[in-house]
């Protein structure tokens, strides 16, 4: 869990600030202002938090001792309906982004 959680931290704090930071030197050494803009952070945190409790919902179902007995463990099918449920989420949190990056949401338009 360490690893996983330092190497994340790591893509995260570097991949995004360090970039941030190349992009705001530059722009006050060139006396123009850096601005970023909010874009659509609503919609793609609403997005992820749907998806992570659904996942955590069904982690939780598969812990009931009449459902599964386990969270990775119990019958094969079971398993296998699990994993491609969990595969289907990223698909479905990667679909409603572009659709909303497209403008395709009505609802809610990119900005």
């Amino acid at each position: 869990v360490g690893n996983v959680t330092g190497s994340n931290s790591v893509n995260v704090f570097l991949g995004l600030g360090f970039p941030w930071l190349i992009s705001a030197v530059y722009h006050a050494a060139n006396g123009t202002r850096y601005v970023v803009y909010a874009g659509t952070l609503t919609f793609s945190v609403g997005a992820f938090a749907f998806c992570a409790v659904t996942a955590i919902s069904l982690i939780l179902i598969r812990r009931l001792p009449w459902v599964a007995d386990g969270e990775l463990g119990g019958p094969t099918v079971l398993k296998h309906v699990s994993a491609a449920f969990f595969i289907g989420l990223w698909f479905l949190y990667i679909l409603v982004s572009a659709l909303q990056a497209f403008n395709l949401i009505p609802w809610f338009p990119a900005q």
